[in-house]
């Protein structure tokens, strides 16, 4: 377990920060920001590696599409217009943009090129 020594991303002094924040930060700065107070290991435990699988798996069966989805709204929009995709894909995209992140723009662009299709 570390807990936070500075204030750091979002983290006042003495709240418990995630493993994996505390190893990077203290990678990043010269000065520690974090320090570790518990007997746990380093690394991140299975159970969290499987929750998160769990999660990614839940949210859509193509973690591929998720990763499209991921990144800068004008990036997302711009690759839609640009990429050769399929109709299935795209119908796919646009049901996880609604679900998650309900980015306007993206949802219009992805709904003018299912319209190309017919659909």
């Amino acid at each position: 377990m570390y807990k936070a020594i500075k204030e750091i991303g979002g983290y006042e002094i003495g709240d418990e920060v995630p493993i994996e924040k505390a190893l990077v930060w203290l990678k990043m700065y010269s000065v520690p920001h974090v320090e570790k107070v518990g007997g746990e290991s380093d690394k991140p435990s299975e159970d969290k590696k499987e929750e998160k699988k769990l999660e990614t798996s839940e949210t859509s069966g193509n973690p591929m599409l998720e990763d499209y989805l991921g990144r800068n709204t004008n990036v997302v929009k711009k690759n839609v217009e640009d990429d050769d995709l399929s109709q299935e894909q795209i119908a796919e995209l646009l049901e996880l943009e609604k679900s998650n992140k309900k980015r306007d723009v993206v949802i219009k662009a992805l709904e003018t090129k299912l319209k190309k299709f017919g659909a």
